[in-house]
């Protein structure tokens, strides 16, 4: 009887754009597609990630296990890891100092701060990096951002080891040395780690941070009813000028590209992948990957997510953001993390670099706004659509080419100016228009 008046309970809910499912339990679905699951699924009742040849992770409350086995459905439960494997990671407050550590060996270009608190209390870290740290310099904007879903710690600990990394090569290494010369460059290493000391998905609310954004619409930007974790990395989003972002996972090995949440191609679709395959080339896993061609796919064509940080960055922000699944498995032992690194540092370095391949302009007067519309003009003639900037400044990546840029500035006429992108100067003193 209980198994019955679970599934009715499952199949009488409907989607909510808002509020994430709750997850009570973290099962993996074997040898099944999702179309397995459809009814259930259709319902918004429960969530699906990482579809593989091998099966599906299903996520959703108490009695999930119930309904499978009354389907007669194979899984298993994903909290069941060893806690041998977990034991060596290191805490918040572990990872807090090893931030601060970093700080405190070049505090000329590492800056730690809070962009607020999680919601039993630790503090949402992020290390501004920039040979100018105390100043807020006209400079392309990049953005990393771990671990929203709590298990998926092989990214917290690799953005950890890359902060690093810069702190003690920075003025040695000349390719550090150029990037936080001409970028300022902001690396959030967790932004769930409520989740990452519960070893588990969601927050301490039981919700899948990575399902609690806004969806594609232009009313949609609001805040209200969402996450405390997501609140905030939507308060610091707004406060900046990102232009190019990458968030990390795990559970799979490939670059994710946008869109997630429906089947249409980006406008830069080309471009991104292009991007895409700029890392996954130089990750041996990924590069060879059997699953993925190239080691890289588009989100919805492996498979749809509704509120995800990938999309909503993009639609609303300018900010073209992948994601980027470091691992096969969520936990791995903490000795293997320092391959993990090996494999992916010379990716991480590439893809932050590659926020010079734009161009934008800036205002010498100050607290300017408005909108920008952006037409291409060679080698392809091609509208891009129009976009908000504040500031005084705007940036966007886009591929090499030139660009009639037409900016509205509020009671004043229009203003059109042409910007050149070069693929080859990828590092510059800024590819920025200066405007009366």
């Amino acid at each position: 009887m209980k198994n019955i008046i679970f599934s009715l309970s499952l199949l009488a809910l409907t989607a909510n754009v808002f509020a994430s499912v709750k997850i009570e339990e973290e099962l993996f679905v074997i040898g099944q597609r999702p179309e397995a699951l459809r009814e259930l699924i259709s319902t918004g009742s429960v969530e699906i990630d990482h579809v593989s040849s091998e099966g599906f992770e299903l996520y959703g409350k108490k009695g999930l296990s119930d309904y499978l086995e009354m389907k007669g459905i194979s899984y298993f439960d994903m909290k069941s890891i060893t806690k041998s494997v977990l034991a060596d990671y290191p805490s918040h407050a572990e990872i807090t100092a090893k931030l601060k550590a970093a700080e405190a060996k070049n505090p000329k270009i590492m800056k730690l701060f809070s962009i607020g608190k999680s919601i039993q209390g630790k503090e949402l870290w992020v290390m501004k990096i920039s040979d100018n740290v105390e100043t807020d310099e006209t400079e392309p904007e990049f953005k990393y951002i771990s671990s929203m879903h709590g298990d998926e710690i092989t990214g917290r600990e690799l953005t950890v080891s890359l902060i690093a990394e810069i702190a003690a090569k920075y003025g040695s290494d000349s390719e550090i040395t150029d990037l936080v010369n001409n970028t300022e460059i902001y690396i959030m290493p967790s932004m769930n780690p409520d989740g990452s000391q519960l070893r588990q998905r969601a927050n301490y609310n039981s919700t899948d941070l990575n399902r609690n954004f806004p969806e594609l619409s232009r009313n949609g930007n609001t805040m209200s009813g969402r996450e405390i974790e997501n609140q905030h990395v939507m308060k610091f989003q707004a406060s900046r000028q990102f232009s190019l972002s990458a968030n990390f996972h795990g559970g799979a090995v490939v670059v994710n590209y946008p869109w997630d949440s429906t089947y249409d191609r980006h406008p830069l679709d080309g471009f991104i992948k292009e991007l895409s395959l700029g890392y996954s080339e130089l990750n041996p896993e990924m590069r060879s990957s059997r699953e993925f061609e190239g080691g890289i796919t588009n989100g919805a064509d492996w498979y749809v997510v509704k509120g995800g940080m990938q999309d909503w960055s993009c639609f609303f922000y300018n900010d073209l953001q992948v994601t980027v699944e470091l691992s096969d498995t969520k936990w791995p032992n903490y000795s293997d993390i320092p391959g993990f690194y090996r494999s992916n540092r010379d990716s991480m370095v590439y893809f932050m670099k590659q926020v010079h391949r734009g161009a934008g302009f800036k205002f010498k007067r100050s607290g300017i706004s408005g909108t920008v519309a952006i037409k291409q003009l060679s080698p392809v003639s091609k509208d891009l659509g129009s976009f908000a900037f504040n500031s005084s400044e705007f940036y966007k990546v886009m591929p090499e080419g030139e660009y009639a840029y037409t900016i509205t500035e509020k009671n004043k006429s229009n203003k059109e100016i042409r910007v050149f992108i070069e693929k080859d100067k990828v590092i510059t003193n800024g590819n920025y228009a200066v405007i009366e």
